[in-house]
């Protein structure tokens, strides 16, 4: 687990040293860029924590089970719930409204589910055949990122 120090800061440093964390990140325009710096500034366990946090946040969002979120990403419960308990809040809301109108990510996200179709349903899933497949799962969904 990641430690933060016990020597805090005083209010106005600290709130110096987040506005030049969150402008250097607003900033980063391409995804050459962002996997640069992550991968410069994170340590590997926080870019681990930090994607599948991400990952857990937008397949709850899409109505996955938390127990299937749990087997396919290597999370907790507990995690699981952390993410759970702020899934309506503004900043997950704004990326969800981003993602959804990417078509790269509804393409992307497709292909992630008719994967996990076919592992964890592949008798169904080769019986129904390409056409009932998209008719049956991936027809009407309240939330959808693709």
């Amino acid at each position: 687990m990641t430690q933060i120090s016990k020597r805090l800061l005083r209010k106005e440093i600290e709130r110096s040293v987040y506005d030049i964390f969150w402008e250097t990140v607003v900033r980063i325009a391409k995804k050459e860029e962002a996997e640069s710096f992550c991968s410069e500034f994170l340590t590997r366990t926080e870019k681990v924590n930090f994607t599948k946090r991400l990952a857990v946040a937008i397949l709850l969002y899409k109505n996955y089970d938390w127990r299937t979120i749990g087997d396919v990403l290597k999370v907790s419960m507990g995690t699981i719930s952390k993410i759970d308990s702020k899934i309506n809040s503004l900043g997950f809301k704004t990326i969800f409204a981003k993602l959804e109108k990417e078509e790269k990510w509804r393409k992307f996200w497709e292909n992630l589910t008719k994967a996990y179709l076919v592992l964890t349903r592949g008798h169904k899933v080769a019986a129904l055949g390409k056409e009932g497949v998209e008719r049956l799962y991936l027809g009407k969904r309240k939330r959808r990122l693709f």
